[in-house]
């Protein structure tokens, strides 16, 4: 399945590539990263953005999605996140990109075009086909530019609206906690949105992680 999946992927890369108008904004030096899969039986998929770093050199080193392959900040969060549910990283987790690209810099510092819609269609149903091997498996989502291109209907495209955000969170006002259920996504199943590592420096996510966390446990490992 891999490889085929491979395969089709450096097929529509090719294809971007060759195209007049969305070419220009990807990296032709570089192929696609292959997915990150662990020893195990798989029990929980990360799925990332993109592979784009916004340092070019750096980029060359990146042979697996998001790094897991090797030990760094990135890996590091998603081992805790998964010790926590009950899985380990380098046994249950597949990890894969939405956007199996890179591209000339990191997306949201494209201004001329919007790349997360513009190149959504070229890769959702390749997606979409990679994760049918994993059947009833929660999805955790990585960062919340990812969510405009994965939510349908009337679905928050805002991490924190699922971790259960009001303005008053600090005098213990929040919402329920929730999940993108499967009708509200592109994907049809059901996707936990955490945020990317970087935005772990804000106080909300810093006070609601275990939280969140033993939410998706209880959800989706009860």
């Amino acid at each position: 399945m891999e490889n085929r999946i491979e395969a089709r992927a450096n097929r529509i890369l090719e294809q971007l590539r060759q195209d007049e108008r969305l070419g220009r904004y990807v990296d032709r030096t570089l192929l696609v990263p292959r997915p990150y899969r662990g020893s195990g039986t798989i029990r929980l998929i990360v799925l990332g953005q993109d592979p784009t770093v916004k340092n070019p050199e750096a980029r060359k080193a990146i042979r697996t999605v998001l790094n897991l392959d090797r030990h760094g900040s990135v890996r590091a969060y998603l081992a805790g996140v998964c010790n926590a549910l009950g899985v380990q990283i380098t046994e249950n987790v597949y990890a894969t990109n939405f956007y199996k690209n890179f591209f000339i810099c990191p997306p949201t510092q494209i201004t001329e075009i919007d790349v997360f819609q513009e190149f959504r269609d070229a890769w959702l149903p390749l997606l979409k086909d990679e994760l049918e091997a994993f059947a009833g498996i929660p999805v955790i989502s990585l960062g919340e530019p990812l969510l405009a291109p994965l939510v349908s209907k009337n679905a928050s495209t805002k991490v924190r609206d699922y971790w259960g955000y009001t303005p008053e969170w600090k005098e213990g006002k929040v919402k329920s906690l929730e999940y993108i259920r499967a009708a509200y996504n592109r994907l049809n199943r059901i996707i936990f949105p955490f945020p990317h590592q970087p935005s772990l420096r804000k106080q909300f996510y810093k006070a609601t992680m275990s939280d969140y966390v033993s939410f998706v446990k209880s959800v989706a490992f009860s």
